[in-house]
């Protein structure tokens, strides 16, 4: 037991870190796969509820969008982001929802470098790539309150949190408001504080940490002198 490791899955985190904080754009990213798993029917109706409780802040004064931003495997994806697509008709926010397919990275690293905050709604994610990338990115996150995102990844840094975890609709919704609108109708900086933090943060998950950790586990459990 005295040798136990803790080795987390590495992130190009680097890449990400000269992105700017400052003059992001009103917009929730979520980037991923369109796979069952990451539950964006969830974004969907946590963002309508978000326009619904708070339309004078979110419609009238800052125009607030959500961008889905991931890759189709195949057919099957295709028609979930079909039925994702009919799912925003039906609540009445295709004009505020983006979904951007299979574009390829530097497209992406665009979108990182715009977006105010970015979402994560996957239940019991065993780590949470995307999650890092948002943070190294700048980006304030909300991911699910299960798995490796709340273990691990949006744990305290510093004695401050650095970023939000959500479960239910309501959660979700009032998170976003949190993070993209009331700081800016307040006037305090405790976002730019936040992004500063969370980016700080995700680069314990870095290649470069990755190695080190990689190199201590093996030399630790004595595994090449057996």
């Amino acid at each position: 037991a005295s040798n136990l490791c803790i080795v987390y899955p590495p992130c190009d985190t680097k890449s990400l870190e000269d992105l700017p904080l400052e003059n992001r754009k009103d917009i929730i990213l979520s980037i991923g796969q369109f796979r069952p798993e990451k539950d964006h029917a969830l974004q969907l109706r946590s963002f309508a509820l978000l326009l619904k409780k708070y339309p004078d802040d979110t419609k009238k004064t800052w125009n607030v969008k959500l961008a889905l931003v991931g890759s189709c495997r195949g057919p099957d994806d295709e028609q979930r982001v079909e039925e994702l697509r009919n799912l925003s008709a039906s609540l009445d926010i295709s004009d505020s929802v983006e979904f951007v397919l299979n574009r390829p990275y530097p497209e992406l690293r665009e979108y990182l470098g715009r977006a105010s905050v970015g979402v994560h709604t996957m239940w019991n994610e065993h780590f949470g790539i995307g999650v890092v990338e948002m943070m190294a990115a700048g980006l304030i996150t909300i991911a699910h309150n299960s798995g490796g995102p709340k273990a691990d990844i949006l744990a305290p840094f510093k004695g401050n949190i650095t970023g939000y975890l959500a479960s239910t609709e309501e959660e979700y919704a009032d998170a976003m408001y949190e993070a993209l609108v009331e700081s800016k109708r307040t006037g305090d900086d405790s976002n730019m504080k936040m992004r500063q933090l969370a980016r700080e943060s995700s680069s314990r998950f870095s290649d470069e940490v990755f190695v080190d950790s990689f190199k201590h586990a093996i030399v630790s459990s004595k595994i090449l002198c057996r």
